[in-house]
């Protein structure tokens, strides 16, 4: 009776009276095949190839451990033999800006290991898949599917090749505005502090959501409109500044408070310049503090 072998680690089973001529008997070819599942439990291979396409043979995938540190020159395949089941863990050790692909010659599914990470595989004799959860190696280049506009960083779904990754980002705007669901990005937070210009008029309106820090000359006597778009929270300054006459007044909306319910004098040298700080306790309670007068 002829040998046969195994299907997925290809141990050869012997036929009757098999190996009765040789001088070792059955003990040579039974220890070669104990070498064998020994191998399955904890063998390693190393895998050459830098770029192309490699089948990978029985000595090689009866290994447990799959690994390759090579320096890669371009995209590689490790191919499973079809029909050839089993699992393996691959780790993808190797340099350069390459992909390291996991396929079966029947032409299935296949896995994409990323660079650096150490991977769980099996085969079905078909398909090649994760043994568990891939969400374990997800890495920058190798990350999640999309974002989506107004929702920051979430997205997500099943990974089978590299991505673009975007974020949603605030803009400077934003920041002031409390929009929700941006990423912060420091320079647009900077940007977000500039010094805004209130327009000066018989009643200066003031919109919170256009800046922090403000400024506004006033070319007569004004009265400071109760705050728009409030936050609460929200703290700044505020230069008033005379023009070249001088000498003109404020008053200020119900929702602006003082210490002792005193509300502030202004300089009244022309060109003078007072500074003052807000905090917004409320849409209706902002409070407003005197820092310094006749700055120079």
């Amino acid at each position: 009776m002829a040998s046969s072998f195994t299907t997925n680690k290809n141990i050869e089973k012997p036929g009757y009276n098999d190996y009765a001529a040789n001088p070792t008997g059955w003990s040579g070819q039974v220890n070669a095949d104990w070498d064998i599942i020994d191998k399955g439990f904890g063998g390693v291979f190393n895998l050459a190839a830098t770029s192309g396409t490699s089948t990978l043979n029985p000595v090689d995938y009866q290994n447990l451990i799959l690994q390759s540190t090579a320096a890669l020159t371009g995209n590689v395949e490790y191919r499973i033999p079809s029909g050839v089941g089993g699992q393996w863990i691959v780790r993808n050790a190797t340099t350069g800006a390459y992909t390291l692909r996991v396929s079966n010659v029947a032409g299935g599914t296949f896995v994409e290991v990323p660079q650096g990470q150490t991977v769980s595989l099996y085969s079905d004799g078909t398909n090649i898949a994760f043994a568990d959860n891939p969400s374990s190696y997800i890495t920058a280049a190798f990350a999640a599917r999309s974002v989506l506009a107004g929702t920051a960083m979430t997205g997500g779904g099943a990974l089978s090749s590299n991505v673009t990754l975007t974020a949603d980002q605030a803009t400077s705007a934003n920041w002031r505005q409390n929009v929700a669901d941006k990423l912060l990005n420091p320079n647009a937070v900077w940007s977000a502090m500039t010094e805004q210009t209130l327009v000066d008029a018989a009643s200066i309106a003031w919109d919170m959501s256009t800046g922090f820090d403000y400024i506004v000359t006033l070319g007569g006597n004004r009265a400071f409109a109760n705050p728009t778009s409030t936050k609460v929270g929200q703290k700044g300054r505020l230069i008033i500044q005379q023009d070249a006459t001088g000498s003109r007044t404020a008053t200020w909306g119900s929702n602006f408070k003082f210490s002792n319910g005193l509300a502030p004098t202004l300089s009244t040298a022309a060109n003078a310049v007072d500074l003052f700080y807000y905090d917004v306790r409320s849409s209706t309670y902002i409070i407003i503090t005197q820092a310094g007068r006749a700055m120079a």
